[in-house]
Order: C-alpha cells, then structure tokens, then sequence
C-alpha cells in the first residue's frame, strides 16, 4: 500500500514539475491580477493611467491596504464631479489568439462614488466593439462585487485594450480581474508557434524576395522583382518602422536610387516642413549652399543624420551627372513657421508692399508661437486674431495675383500661396490639441497631392513613417489613397532584432534603445523564423490566395516606433490587417541605431 501511495505521488509531482513552468510563465505573461510591480508606488507593471483632460483631482494608484485579493489593487480617486475628466487605467493584450468572443472579468468596490459612475472598461481595437459600462456603472459605496464585459472578437482585430475607470468623485478600487476567450482563460492560451507552420513558412521563403544588401551603389539584380510592383504608379510611399534605423535609411536610399535610375522617378519627397526644404532642394539641383545646411533648416533629429546627408550628396551627383533628368527635393510636413513666415516677409518686402503690414504683424505671431506643444496649445483669442491676419494675407494675394504673377511667375506665385496654406495648417494644428495627429497627416496629405499637381507627369517618392505612409482612415496614406488609388504604391518597414536612435524620456535622444524580440501575431516573428535573411514580399490580396498565406489576411502586427523610445514591447507594434495598409513589405533582419550627426 505504501509502495502504491509513493509511486502515486511521484507520478503527481512529476506531472506539476511538467506543467507548473508553462503555468507560472502564463501567469506572468500578462499582469491582470496586479500582482506584479516594479515599485509600491506605481501602478502595477504594464498598467498606465491618465486622465482625458489632465487636471490636479484625478489619481491613479497602487494600494495595497484595500484589496480583494493578493497583495495589491488599483485604487482610482476624484476628487471633483465632471464626466468629462475621468481616471482611468489602462492595460493593452495584443490579439494574438484566435475566437468569437471575449470576456472581462473582475472585482471593484466604490467608495461615495458621485456626479458620475466607476466601473470596468474594454474595447477591441480594429473594431467597434466597447463598453465602458456607462449604461450600469457603479455609483454609491458597494463593496467587493464582480462584474464582467463580453464582447465580439472580429478578424479585423488588433488588440484588447482593458482597464477601470473613475467619471464621478469618489473612489473606486479594482482587483483580480481576469480575460478569457471564448471561455478560455487567456494565461493558459499558448503562444502560436510560428516555425512549425511548415506550409505557411515554405510560402513565405517561396515568394520573398532576398536582398543581397540594403546599400545604394551595388546594382539592382534583387529588386527587378519590384518593377511589376510598382508598374505605372505615379506615388511609391516608403514607410520606415522607427525614425532611427540606419538600415531602414540606407535600404530607402537604395530605392531611391532604383527608382530614380530604372524608373523614371523625379520628385523625392520627405516628412519635413515644406519651405524649409527649399535649401536642400537648391543645393541638390544647384550645387548651392551644402547638405550639411540642407538638413540643419530641416529642423527634425531624425533627418539630421549620416545616412540622409549621403543620400543627399547621392542626389547632388546624380543631378550633376544627369542635368536633363535632375531629382528634386521638396517637403510636406508644416508643424513650423519659420519658412513659411520668411519666404512671404520676403516676398512682400520684394514685391507686394500692401502686403508687408499684415505679414509683420504674422511674423510676430510666428515668433511668439514657433513651435507649440499638443497640450499648450495657441489661445483661443490668439488663434482668431491670427486666423484673421493670415484670411486678410490670403485675401491681398488672390485680389493682386495677376499683377504679382507678373511679377514673378506662375511658378513663384504658386509657391508663396502655398506657405500661407502652411502657416493655416499650422494653426489648425495647434488649437485642436484632440486631433492633432489627424489634422497633421489630412495637411501632409493636401501637400503632397497640392506638390503632385506642380509637377504634373512627374512620379514621387515620398519618405515618411510607416504610421504616416500606410493607408489607414486617418492617416496620411490614407487621405492620399482617396485621390491616387492604384497610382499609388506603400512599402513598409520591419526590423526583427538590434537598437534604434529616439528620445528617451528624461534623458534625451539616445541610439542604445533596444527593439523587442517580435512579438505573437507579428510579421516580424514569421519573418524571423523563415530564416531568408533580408527580403522583400509583396503582400497584395491577389498574391495571397494561397491558403498558406492567409495569416497575412488576418490581423498581425508590424513594427512601429516614433520619435519616442517605447520601452513596453507591445506599444513597439502597431496591429492591422498589413494588405490593407500597404503593398509589400521590406524586412531586415537586424537594424542598428542611426548615426546622427549634428552635434558633431
């Protein structure tokens, strides 16, 4: 009997040896019982908190004297009645599983909750799905008590964005909340491993494209493949997965250089303030001035770099080479002033004397407001009074365009109406704090079509972020789709492993920020496990009717990095259904940080 108990109970503890790893690494996989902390005095690890318009009464906080279970809870305070600024906390799951439903579960209790409600939150982004509870939210004081939000899982989504939030004064706390999928609590979901999907994995190393390096002036055998990509379209958008990569920089010279050499492309333009990328553009089709000042009245750190300045001075040499077939280099970016401001002072001081006084009185406005923060943005009685100068400056210019056409042209005139349209811009864009991204990618989008029908005939290469490039609803690629349609191709960015250049909060720009290993769902991981090396796929919905490519037409996730350091590995990624965002995708294996050059 002994015997038969003791061989009983080895064979049950070896079973927990065999499980508990797997279990103990699921637990840890995503934070939802907030257990886990770096410091007594912060959220739990993961969770962020804000309020929707930041004010002194709303906090979010780690507490570990009221609790339902464990060691911590979230604890969220108001401490006045409004709605419109709620607390709230916020923990991202990114969707790489697979199911109808999803389901959030968890404990609050409320304390004197008043002038609004506390409750659970979720939503599913790349659908509509949400429900924050607002039609049963909790008021009063209640204790320990759970709740739950289901929703639909569609096969457009990205990520299961989750939290608690706080719109009425009072208190509420969270604890112990838990997330299945489709009954099936999401710690014990497996991560999907990629490498053994032999048949999606023989079609990706069958139809990728190696590159046989990612630098200009080494020929262009491996990138043929491109030109039935490519065709006829007047646009190709080249997208990049973080502002700071050399070899996303140096691959995007390259392009440029089969583009320009084998295609026929004459307009190179990049995410930079449109007037201010005059300076370059005359030293790449002149020979004036210097690269080096070309990208210092660029402004951004991103440009600001070796890898731009060669693709510069690449240009400069292919223009002295070719002066029938010259490259120009135009921006469309306006989140400054100064250009803008400059070139229309001059014009009027040159030309338009009745416009002079009211350009003086934008010029102190531009000064005062040269470059403005989202969150301190132009006042509300400053925005009009300059509303009104620049309406009185656009007024001036179309009642005496014909005379000052005679002046200076058709081309030049066109160009001075076109800073006004930037210094709009950059006012609209700084008293909408809320949408600023979209007001921002709309304006780029409006240059770029207004820059295409300058140059009529002529094909353009834009260079810009793949958040920027891509056609999603608001994005600036987007916009453009609207009006170029098939005319325009978008190529995207992703980077599996190595460092990247980008600001670091409270310590600046730095270039030893470290990408994450490629995350479930993502391409990149897919990629990495093919093992071909750098290459390029082309991910159009025609090329992808082969069963073995249908993880490409559900949600996966891409690569992206701006010009801040994302230190969590899920907001490294953006999700979406990548056929419906871009035409190809160029993959690098490894990526180093780029090499800025300014401070030298």
């Amino acid at each position: 009997m002994t015997k038969i108990r003791y061989s009983y109970m080895k064979k049950v503890l070896l079973l927990l040896l065999y499980f508990t790893p797997a279990v103990l690494f699921a637990q840890l996989r995503y934070n939802l019982d907030m257990e886990k902390t770096d410091s007594p005095s912060v959220l739990p690890a993961g969770w962020t908190g804000f309020a929707a318009k930041p004010t002194d009464d709303c906090h979010m906080l780690l507490d570990s004297t009221t609790v339902y279970s464990g060691k911590y809870a979230i604890l969220l305070m108001k401490d006045s009645i409004g709605e419109t600024t709620p607390s709230i906390v916020v923990y991202e799951i990114p969707v790489d599983f697979y199911g109808k439903t999803v389901k959030l579960r968890g404990y609050v209790r409320t304390e004197a909750v008043e002038g609004g409600w506390a409750g659970l939150w979720m939503r599913v982004d790349g659908t509509a799905a949400f429900d924050n509870m607002s039609n049963r939210g909790i008021k009063g004081t209640t204790p320990w008590t759970p709740y739950e939000i289901e929703l639909k899982l569609a096969k457009s989504a990205t990520q299961v964005t989750l939290g608690g939030l706080l719109t009425g004064k009072g208190k509420m706390w969270m604890d112990s909340l838990s997330f299945s999928v489709d009954g099936k609590d999401i710690q014990l979901i497996p991560e999907e491993n990629v490498a053994a999907k032999t048949d999606e994995q023989h079609w990706l190393k069958t139809h990728a494209m190696p590159l046989k390096t990612v630098d200009a002036g080494h020929g262009s055998e491996d990138l043929q493949g491109l030109k039935p990509l490519v065709g006829d379209a007047r646009i190709v958008a080249l997208g990049e997965c973080t502002h700071g990569s050399s070899e996303v920089f140096r691959m995007k010279h390259r392009l440029l250089e089969f583009l320009v050499t084998e295609m026929g492309f004459r307009i190179f333009a990049i995410e930079a303030n449109l007037p201010e990328t005059n300076i370059m553009n005359d030293y790449v089709l002149y020979g004036k001035g210097s690269a080096e000042k070309g990208l210092d009245a660029m402004y951004f750190w991103t440009w600001h770099t070796k890898e731009v300045l060669e693709m510069a001075k690449w240009m400069r040499a292919y223009n002295v080479a070719h002066p029938d077939k010259m490259v120009q280099f135009v921006g469309f970016d306006m989140q400054f002033t100064q250009g803008a401001c400059d070139n229309l002072s001059q014009f009027a001081t040159q030309y338009a004397p009745e416009l002079r006084p009211v350009m003086d009185s934008v010029v102190l406005y531009c000064n005062k407001y040269k470059r403005v923060a989202f969150d301190h943005g132009i006042p509300r009685e400053e925005k009009a009074r300059l509303a009104g100068w620049l309406e009185e400056a656009g007024d001036l210019l179309k009642k005496n365009r014909k005379q000052y056409t005679q002046l200076v042209g058709d081309t030049m005139m066109a160009w001075q109406a076109r800073y006004l349209v930037v210094l709009q811009q950059y006012l609209k864009l700084y008293t909408d704090a809320r949408s600023g991204r979209n007001v921002r990618d709309e304006a780029m989008a409006e240059n770029v079509a207004w820059i295409a029908a300058q140059y009529p005939g002529q094909k353009l290469v834009l260079w810009a972020h793949d958040g920027h490039v891509g056609r999603r609803v608001a994005s600036m690629g987007g916009h453009l789709d609207k009006t170029f349609k098939k005319d325009m191709v978008v190529v995207g960015f992703g980077t599996a492993k190595g460092q990247y250049t980008a600001i670091r909060k409270g310590k600046g720009l730095q270039q030893d920020n470290t990408l994450c290993a490629p995350i479930p769902r993502s391409f990149e991981r897919y990629a990495q496990a093919s093992g071909v090396g750098n290459f390029i796929l082309d991910i159009r919905k025609q090329h992808l009717q082969d069963e073995a490519a249908s993880w490409l037409l559900r949600s996966a996730r891409l690569r992206n990095i701006g010009a801040l350091t994302a230190e969590i590995c899920n907001a490294q990624f953006e999700g979406g259904i990548l056929p419906d965002v871009y035409d190809a995708i160029i993959y690098l294996e490894n990526t180093t940080a780029s090499e800025t050059i300014f401070n030298k």
